[in-house]
């Protein structure tokens, strides 16, 4: 070719470059923050274009729909992208967007100015779900279904899934939704394949537009029933499955194949599928300046707490150049809970569902750099659905360790608390135990008592007994029902006099209680009755126990004799609990005993079966105590001389014998008939 014609043609050639590179739209002036963007791209024959996607954490600068928000090549160059998740109280973003070549491209927001793009990607690529807010309404057919997805607009937010085979309701477990996935497969070659398909509650599958198998029911099957035969062509097919959670609590849907090849039924895998490429982001930048403060935040793991909490952990990184050096790092997670330090990397479990701002200092050089994160925490980990890892103890032992328990709400400490009881570690039990019950706000009436009586029973068992009796007492402070208030206080009184011989200040507390309460609430006036006679016995003020009994009564108004068949059943099963070492129900049913015939405080019936339960507990010194103090407060009464010699049986196995000889005198002195006294009785354990 001559070199003259060759020049035009290069020249032509560099035009044309020129002219496309001229066409091509660039992003313009006002995006202030980026994030690098990497990947290798998957190329695939499917219909459509190849895609990448990538979440991030923002700085909190984007509008709250992402209209500013941009992807570009290097060189600044828009492509495609179509938003799937972005809310007003949340800082991650999902994006999905077409590919030419590898990365690295660019995110870009912060324009105030900036308006939503007027064409959007199509995503083909990627098994993808569809998240809508069901609006309502019966749907008991396909005709109904459609109906509501004519209604539904853009999804609240979407993802990509693994495969078709996924047990999760990513609104949350007690919202209803409707979820669409969508996928394009491949089959090397044509077959015949036999489709399953179950869902919970409604919905239906299709393949290349045909609606293949359907449901309308509640509850799923554990089993492949009613297979769908269906007739696939060698090379690329549309799936697509509708699932509507009208009921919201447990969701899930299957979606299981047998070819020609396949022995049993199996999911469909996502390799099959056209992939989207997942794109790692790089660190927050804002061009002309050197250094933007930034952290990453990555879902971890979950931790149980009982009855049906899970406790979510995320990892915290700050970002920085390797040449920056910080010198202190200050995490605030927006919870109460903050940590100060050299740690560049924590973890930190976000106790209660929310939206929280954490918030990074960075301090080096003698200047500081902050910048902050929001996040949305739910009841589960859903970023990681369907199947969050769950944390080993020891991993959450030791995060949890590193709470300021005075920040924390009083949920936020039973969480905790019930947590370290469900894996048996007592002094993290006791110390978060002893924080909830200080908290001013309370659960439910009857998790707050079960809760605080098992919480006062180990502190028992550590000989902790003032730290027993002061959880009550903390717990009838609460805002429940005056009732529960009530109770909680009857068990600060007992435990004050049994375990701290304090009945005189059981007796201080009771009162002004005679003024919270409602006098013509007979229930309310019970309980605390019963309370004051418990204290005056105790504190041998006969006077005082017996106008207790009085304004109290029995609560159970039987007849005489059923009154004695039911105690005899009671006192029958309590006898048995102790034999058995049932502690825990013995004592209860004592004291349900106790509040529903007050009168067997003084006659000390009760009080018998207490010495015994004590005894059998490993507290003789305890169980002598009472025996005597129901014995001087009550001397005529029926169990008085028994009590006695029961007193001094237990001085005796204590080696306190000074206090058994003075049992002992005491009961030949008032009781000298006694059978007791003369030693021709002995009582049974």
């Amino acid at each position: 070719m001559h070199k003259s014609a060759l020049s035009i043609l290069l020249a032509s050639c560099v035009l044309l470059l020129a002219s496309a590179t001229a066409r091509a739209e660039m992003l313009g002036d006002g995006w202030q923050f980026r994030r690098p963007l990497n990947f290798k791209q998957i190329n695939s024959d499917a219909p459509g274009d190849n895609l990448a996607w990538v979440e991030f954490f923002s700085n909190g600068q984007h509008k709250p729909d992402g209209a500013d928000l941009r992807i570009t090549t290097p060189d600044r160059q828009l492509v495609p992208h179509k938003i799937m998740q972005v809310s007003a109280d949340n800082d991650l973003i999902r994006v999905a967007f077409v590919t030419r070549g590898d990365g690295p491209y660019y995110a870009w927001w912060g324009n105030p100015n900036a308006a939503m793009p007027e064409k959007e990607a199509v995503i083909s690529r990627g098994i993808l779900m569809d998240v809508y807010k069901f609006p309502g309404g019966g749907v008991d057919h396909k005709d109904h279904l459609n109906k509501v997805l004519a209604r539904l607009k853009s999804p609240l937010a979407s993802d990509f899934i693994n495969e078709l085979f996924i047990g999760h309701n990513p609104l949350s477990e007690d919202a209803s939704a409707l979820t669409r996935y969508t996928g394009m497969f491949k089959v090397d070659k044509p077959m015949t394949a036999n489709f399953a398909f179950t869902v919970n509650d409604t919905g239906w599958l299709s393949i290349d537009g045909k609606i293949i198998a359907e449901e309308y029911r509640k509850g799923m099957r554990g089993e492949v029933r009613d297979p769908k035969k269906n007739d696939l062509t060698a090379g690329w097919h549309k799936i697509e499955v509708v699932h509507l959670n009208q009921g919201g609590g447990n969701t899930g849907i299957a979606v299981v194949w047998k070819r020609p090849v396949d022995k049993n039924y199996e999911p469909m895998r996502g390799v099959i599928f056209a992939q989207a490429a997942l794109a790692s982001f790089g660190p927050l930048e804002k061009p002309g300046v050197p250094y933007v403060a930034d952290f990453d935040i990555t879902p971890a793991g979950e931790a149980f707490s009982p009855p049906d909490v899970y406790l979510p952990r995320y990892t915290f990184d700050a970002v920085y150049p390797v040449t920056f050096k910080p010198t202190a790092f200050t995490w605030d997670f927006g919870d109460g809970q903050t940590t100060t330090g050299a740690l560049r990397k924590v973890n930190h479990y976000f106790l209660l569902p929310g939206t929280y701002s954490v918030k990074l200092k960075l301090e080096q050089a003698g200047n500081s750099f902050e910048t902050t994160r929001r996040i949305s925490v739910r009841s589960r980990m859903y970023e990681l659905f369907p199947r969050p890892p769950e944390d080993k103890t020891a991993t959450t032992a030791a995060v949890l360790k590193e709470y300021n328990l005075a920040k924390l709400s009083g949920e936020q400490a039973l969480r905790g608390m019930l947590f370290f009881k469900r894996e048996g570690i007592n002094e993290s039990w006791v110390t978060w135990g002893r924080a909830w019950a200080a908290r001013p706000d309370a659960p439910a009436d009857r998790l707050l008592f079960d809760e605080i009586f098992e919480l006062s029973r180990l502190l028992q068992l550590r000989k902790e007994y003032k730290e027993s009796a002061e959880v009550y007492k903390l717990a009838a402070a609460k805002p429940v029902s005056m009732e529960s208030r009530l109770n909680l206080l009857r068990y600060y009184v007992m435990t004050q006099c049994d375990y701290l011989d304090d009945a005189a200040g059981a007796l201080q507390e009771l009162q002004g209680w005679d003024k919270k309460i409602d006098e013509a609430n007979r229930r309310q006036v019970h309980i605390l009755q019963t309370s004051l006679l418990y204290a005056a016995v105790a504190r041998g003020d006969e006077k005082r126990a017996k106008a207790a009994l009085a304004e109290a009564g029995n609560r159970k108004n039987l007849p005489y004799n059923e009154q004695q068949i039911h105690q005899g059943v009671m006192a029958r099963n309590i006898e048995n609990y102790i034999r058995t070492k049932e502690h825990d129900t013995a004592l209860k049913l004592i004291d349900q005993w106790e509040t529903e015939y007050p009168d067997s405080i003084w006659d000390g019936f009760t009080r018998t079966l207490r010495v015994k339960l004590y005894a059998a507990e490993g507290k003789p010194l305890i169980a002598a105590r009472i025996a005597v103090q129901h014995a001087r407060a009550n001397p005529s009464g029926f169990y008085a001389a028994e009590l006695l010699y029961r007193a001094a049986q237990f001085y005796k196995n204590a080696n306190e014998e000074t206090q058994s000889k003075a049992a002992l005198d005491l009961l030949k002195s008032k009781y000298p008939e006694s059978p007791y006294a003369s030693g021709t009785v002995k009582a049974e354990d």
